[in-house]
């Protein structure tokens, strides 16, 4: 122990601490792009004809995309197992379609800004809605998540909330120093 305590305390380990920090922080702090998405509902309707007896199914689908780190996403690609009947991208935006040669419908979107969101909506009445089979852009692959309906708290006790993190956060730390001067004492 008094060995790696001597060697922090010379230049070459103080420099390789400071060389470590710097990494970390250069890594946590750099602004990159990060693609999440989640169907954020679906629904099956039986709809009656208008013109006689009987129903129709109508079945529906949003799928939501954000980029929720701070750089923007380049290059965006949605893969479907195959056309739906009809879908639609809200907010409007630039886009175009394609089909690879099994008959995939592939949606490429130039870019998405840091924390921007778009939903892709469809609806069908004749077969089921495709499946989403990708997801990826210039970098990476997007992450599905699971989304569902949640409270939204007032901002007062959300403010409260972060001010008791903040004060766990802080002893904890204040606890570690603590430990740390102790342990060296001994």
């Amino acid at each position: 122990m008094e060995w790696a305590i001597e060697t922090l305390n010379t230049g070459l380990g103080q420099a390789l601490i400071i060389a470590v920090f710097t990494a970390i922080a250069g890594r946590l702090l750099t602004a990159r792009g990060k693609l999440i998405w989640s169907v954020s509902h679906q629904h099956q309707y039986q709809m009656p004809n208008l013109g006689g007896d009987g129903r129709f199914p109508v079945l529906t689908q949003q799928i939501w995309f954000q980029n929720s780190g701070r750089a923007s996403i380049e290059d965006l690609e949605i893969v479907l197992n195959y056309p739906p009947q009809h879908f639609e991208i809200w907010s409007p935006r630039q886009y175009t379609t394609s089909n690879l040669s099994d008959g995939r419908l592939v949606i490429s979107i130039p870019n998405l800004s840091g924390h921007e969101v778009f939903t892709l909506s469809m609806i069908d009445t004749i077969r089921e809605l495709p499946y989403v089979l990708n997801v990826r852009w210039k970098h990476g692959m997007g992450k599905t998540i699971q989304m569902i309906p949640q409270r939204v708290w007032p901002p007062i006790l959300l403010w409260c909330l972060a001010f008791l993190m903040l004060i766990g956060a802080t002893a904890v730390l204040y606890a570690a120093l603590r430990g740390i001067i102790w342990f060296t004492a001994l």
